[in-house]
């Protein structure tokens, strides 16, 4: 029997997503958070678990996902991954220069 049982981000956890997506790191999380780093650490480690993800980059990878329409979401998404069960969110996005010195 292979049920699809949704996982759905706690608010705090939407919240980290949100700033590892923004590319923040944890120093700079734990203070908009007003939280210690080590918090952050363990709120990313749950995360990670959670969504059975190995890195920073799945986590803003699953957050912009759970943000982008639900028609491209399921142009992406296979029916057996994980989904986020919320309202979206938007994300802001910011230009990197690709010119490397």
């Amino acid at each position: 029997m292979n049920t699809s049982v949704p996982i759905t981000p706690t608010p705090r956890e939407r919240e980290l997503m949100m700033l590892i997506a923004r590319g923040m790191q944890n120093k700079n999380i734990a203070y908009e958070l007003k939280i210690s780093e080590n918090t952050v650490r363990a709120h990313i480690g749950n995360i990670m678990r959670k969504y059975r993800l190995q890195n920073r980059t799945q986590i803003a990878i699953i957050f912009a996902l759970h943000a982008a329409s639900p028609s491209l979401r399921s142009d992406l998404v296979s029916a057996s991954g994980p989904t986020l069960n919320s309202a979206p969110v938007s994300i802001q996005h910011r230009s990197v220069n690709s010119a490397a010195k």
